[in-house]
């Protein structure tokens, strides 16, 4: 921003306030200040750095920004800015909200407790939101749903938004024939929902187990585990459902097949959501940990 905004946000437009600006920075003339104003030089107020505006503008990227240090990307700023706006507050209000609810939380948290993970709280909450699917809901009642559920588990703080320590969810045992068809599909649908890296863990080409796990933040991993795991069992019963719906008209085979294109097509419309709450420095950490520690199931 301007310096002159600066001066006039902090010590009013009236009389004086560049004095009062000088008296507070004993380090800066007068004869300075006033070139300063003249020449319309800016300052960084989070540093608290004067300097000269060029005509031109470098473009922050979120990777770059992380990499130097710079509080926020671009991108970011914008983000923020509009979801400022909507609530009718100027972005310093809405960081400093952000802060000291959060500074409160960790100061009322018992510190025993600030690393476990409320397994049965996060299955629970699973439960009851998907609990009104049945195989004859619709897209529409898979989408309502899920952004239930996500509301609920963000209000109870039980996602995060930043991966610190990375960690494992149980193992999903799965059909292959079922993750070929839908299970695969839900899976990586809800990974990229919730910002994890989903694994699936074949064993064999012969034998017809497999599993599927989640790597990532460790209450997000275990949301992941029981979407999925809840997700895969209304499409299982949805499936079936349609497969008896049809009658037979061809071979069993043929019938089967057509069952499965079905269930496949209205996964993939389930998992559309447009939820995406993963970044391109988190999934490369956690595609480097599934590499490290389940290689032959990254190939």
């Amino acid at each position: 921003m301007l310096l002159l905004d600066y001066i006039e946000m902090l010590y009013g437009h009236e009389r004086g306030n560049k004095a009062r600006f000088l008296q507070d920075n004993p380090t800066i003339l007068p004869q300075e200040l006033s070139r300063w104003l003249k020449a319309g030089l800016k300052i960084r107020p989070e540093t608290g750095e004067i300097y000269k505006p060029v005509s031109r503008r470098v473009t922050v990227p979120e990777h770059a920004a992380v990499t130097a240090g710079i509080i926020l990307s671009d991108e970011l700023r914008e983000r923020i800015g509009a979801l400022a706006a909507t609530q009718g507050l100027s972005v310093e209000t809405l960081l400093r909200t952000w802060v000291d609810r959060d500074e409160l939380r960790q100061q009322l948290t018992p510190s025993a407790t600030l690393n476990a993970v409320p397994e049965q709280h996060i299955a629970g909450l699973v439960s009851r939101n998907l609990a009104p699917l049945s195989a004859d809901s619709e897209v529409i009642d898979y989408r309502t749903a899920l952004d239930s559920l996500l509301l609920a588990l963000t209000d109870a703080e039980l996602l995060s938004l930043t991966l610190r320590d990375v960690a494992e969810s149980r193992r999903l045992a799965i059909p292959r024939t079922a993750y070929y068809w839908y299970g695969g599909v839900v899976a990586k649908g809800v990974s990229r929902m919730l910002g994890t890296l989903e694994v699936y863990l074949w064993h064999d080409f012969m034998r017809p187990e497999s599993e599927v796990m989640f790597v990532g933040d460790a209450r997000n991993v275990v949301a992941s585990y029981f979407i999925c795991q809840q997700l895969c069992r209304v499409l299982k019963s949805a499936r079936t459902a349609f497969r008896k719906q049809q009658g037979h008209w061809a071979s069993r085979r043929q019938e089967e097949e057509y069952a499965y294109e079905h269930i496949f097509r209205f996964a993939q419309g389930v998992m559309d959501t447009g939820i995406d709450m993963g970044n391109a420095q988190d999934d490369a950490r956690l595609f480097d940990y599934a590499c490290r520690h389940y290689a032959y199931a990254m190939d």
